[in-house]
């Protein structure tokens, strides 16, 4: 049954590429910040390696979220399918950032200008119309981070399933959890 459950965890990941509706398409990205401050956001899950268990998203080299992974690389993704009242948490580290113009050219324009605002994300402003555009220096980054333990729970009756994937050496280990 673990086996299973692992497999229906990444089975999801990789729909979630494809299907943009898909409730793990949209997930909660947590770090923390250089004065220790937990900060959360929603960002989108742009690819997913089920081999190497990367995920993969895109953000402004200048946001936030960017700052904190160089400070500290240590991350969790949180998941939730409110349909099927399930909740994955993934501890994971950022191990590759890459500002690959060849991936930003592969990004609709409408989104590419995302990564051109003059101002960095964050910056106080006036009115938000007052946002300026460059196209000279997109300020694209994309981050994989490196899944190392997996906590699964679905929320059943009579009983919820809780699950533990960890990574140790390379290997995955599965044990279950009390809910």
């Amino acid at each position: 049954m673990l086996a299973e459950i692992f497999q229906q965890c990444k089975d999801q990941w990789i729909r979630s590429k494809h299907q943009k509706k898909h409730p793990f398409r949209t997930l909660t990205l947590a770090t923390v910040n250089a004065a220790g401050v937990p900060q959360i956001r929603t960002v989108v899950l742009r690819d997913f390696d089920a081999q190497k268990m990367h995920f993969v998203i895109y953000t402004d080299d200048r946001s936030g979220k960017a700052k904190d992974l160089l400070l500290q690389p240590q991350a969790q993704l949180l998941f939730y399918d409110a349909k099927k009242l399930w909740q994955i948490q993934v501890d994971a580290s950022c191990i590759r950032r890459s500002s690959d113009p060849k991936v930003y050219k592969q990004i609709p324009a409408r989104s590419q200008k995302d990564y051109t605002t003059v101002l960095a994300p964050g910056t106080p402003i006036d009115n938000p119309e007052d946002v300026d555009y460059t196209a000279e220096n997109p300020h694209f980054l994309q981050l994989t981070f490196e899944a190392q333990r997996i906590e699964s729970l679905k929320l059943k009756r009579p009983v919820h399933v809780r699950s533990q994937f960890t990574r140790k050496a390379g290997e995955w280990r599965f044990q279950f959890l009390n809910p």
